[in-house]
């Protein structure tokens, strides 16, 4: 799992991450154009930090890049010295990630398309369709959705990440469903020889429910077998119906998130 987390942590700096800030207990990732909580973090990296001592720091150097002061917690760093120091800092907890895996994707069970409709990589005459389609899927108008309306800082990101200009050992794959000259679907995938991480997973309202997502996500995983990927994961909120639907396909939970906001000023 610790492989698939720095996956996600080294290749979103291709895409949603602008920079890092390394320390020994704790990495700041940040977004120069992305303000949310979702993309701007003090991700713990070291279990026995002292989030007492820690807390100044992580503040003063959150509010030199003007980011909320966040602290994110995966679940297999937690114990009860850390879970002790979250009680007593009275700290916030903003959201919880559920990391769900795919472990075997020579047993991923096929999904027949009930819906004429056909899914290729996204070029960059396909980008503006791509880029698009994701906004719109993430409008937050959905109450079962746990996403608001992506801000515009999203939009810079995603097109950012065609340029694909950092680590040539990390490479990002955009998945675009087509019916009629209508996007009906997108994904991301960020992948190395072994692992994969899967995001921007979106399906058009019209067509939600019908199995668009579960073919999207049958076609991806057989290309990713297809380049010998060993394990692939996704992120979503836990709680909300994302969370059963990638259940269902074959996902299981390995580890939660826990993004915490850090009261008051340094």
């Amino acid at each position: 799992m610790e492989e698939l987390v720095k996956l996600h942590l080294d290749g979103n700096l291709q895409m949603f991450f602008s920079n890092v800030m390394k320390n020994k207990d704790y990495d700041i990732y940040y977004s120069n154009v992305i303000e949310d909580e979702y993309w701007n973090y003090a991700f713990l990296n070291n279990n026995k930090i002292d989030l007492q001592n820690s807390k100044k720091i992580i503040n003063e150097r959150m509010k030199e890049i003007k980011r909320k002061p966040v602290i994110y917690i995966t679940s297999n760093i937690m114990n009860e010295k850390i879970g002790k120091d979250i009680k007593e800092l009275n700290l916030e907890l903003l959201y919880t990630d559920c990391w769900m895996c795919l472990e075997n994707l020579n047993n991923y069970k096929p999904y027949t398309k009930t819906i004429d409709f056909s899914i290729c990589k996204v070029d960059n005459k396909l980008k503006d369709k791509f880029v698009k389609a994701v906004m719109d899927g993430f409008s937050g108008d959905d109450p079962e959705d746990p996403y608001n309306k992506l801000p515009e800082g999203y939009k810079i990101s995603i097109e950012k990440s065609f340029l694909n200009i950092a680590n040539s050992n990390i490479k990002i794959i955009h998945f675009i469903g087509i019916k009629n000259d209508e996007t009906i679907c997108t994904a991301t995938v960020i992948y190395n020889k072994q692992n994969a991480v899967i995001y921007n997973i979106t399906t058009a309202k019209k067509y939600q429910k019908k199995g668009v997502c579960k073919y999207m996500m049958y076609y991806i995983i057989n290309e990713l077998n297809k380049l010998n990927v060993k394990e692939v994961c996704l992120q979503t909120e836990k709680g909300y119906y994302t969370e059963q639907v990638y259940r269902k396909i074959g996902f299981k939970e390995k580890i939660l998130g826990y993004a915490y906001l850090l009261r008051g000023e340094p």
